[in-house]
């Protein structure tokens, strides 16, 4: 047997698994499970192996085992893309039409009979938030089957926050709250009206801009635990 196709055939196979591993761990390892990452290792082994072997089976007449492990990995190989297909296209295709269509987080997309601000571009598709505050979530490819509407959006995403504060709360000390946690979030244009002025208190409403729209619901829960733990402690205190 030739030394030097031998070592041919490690190098090559070594060169290939190491290249083909960063390329899954790179495209595939915020997509996959654990085991899911084992099976595409596998196939790359597959792969090296059978590039070792016909490397070297012109000088060690292994071809029937070239063929073998040839087709053990074409087999394989099929049998994964039909069925990860699906999930394959979305995330190839979310790779470069983010980029090419240029959409961002805060952008705001009328598609069919959806429309909301952008809140996250996932790996495989794109997180809308409707006007009802819930979340849709489009898969990428359909994107360029179904024609949309896209309104850049630099100024931020407007937010729009209902507080209740009962009769006897100073309304300047909720303000002084408001404006304390508007500033950690870097809500801006921060405005602070009375919206409804009932029986048993005063329905508040808070508005502004954020940069981020996914760091609205943090705002909000952030924004009531203060205020509310202000006036519950106001009341013990009156009690």
């Amino acid at each position: 047997m030739d030394l030097f196709a031998v070592a041919a055939g490690v190098v090559g196979a070594v060169v290939s698994f190491s290249l083909v591993y960063y390329l899954i761990r790179r495209f595939f390892f915020r997509v996959m499970y654990r085991e899911q990452i084992y099976i595409l290792e596998l196939v790359a082994l597959l792969f090296s192996v059978s590039l070792f072997f016909a490397i070297v089976s012109p000088q060690a007449q292994l071809h029937h085992l070239f063929y073998l492990v040839f087709a053990i990995f074409i087999v394989s190989v099929g049998i994964m893309l039909l069925g990860t297909w699906r999930i394959l296209s979305e995330y190839l295709t979310g790779l470069f039409i983010t980029r090419i269509l240029d959409l961002h987080v805060g952008d705001y997309l009328e598609f069919g009979n959806m429309r909301g601000y952008i809140t996250a571009l996932e790996d495989a598709f794109i997180v809308i938030r409707d006007p009802r505050r819930e979340y849709v979530y489009i898969p990428y490819t359909s994107l360029l089957r179904i024609p949309f509407r896209r309104v850049k959006t630099p100024e931020g995403h407007e937010v729009r926050i209902r507080l209740f504060v009962p009769h006897g709360q100073d309304l300047r000390r909720v303000k002084e709250l408001v404006n304390q946690v508007a500033k950690d979030y870097g809500l801006e244009r921060l405005s602070v009206d009375v919206e409804k002025i009932g029986m048993r208190g005063v329905v508040v409403v808070v508005r502004g801009v954020l940069k981020d729209p996914r760091q609205e619901d943090e705002l909000r829960y952030a924004l009531l635990d203060r205020v509310y733990a202000e006036i519950s402690r106001d009341q013990r205190l009156t009690l």
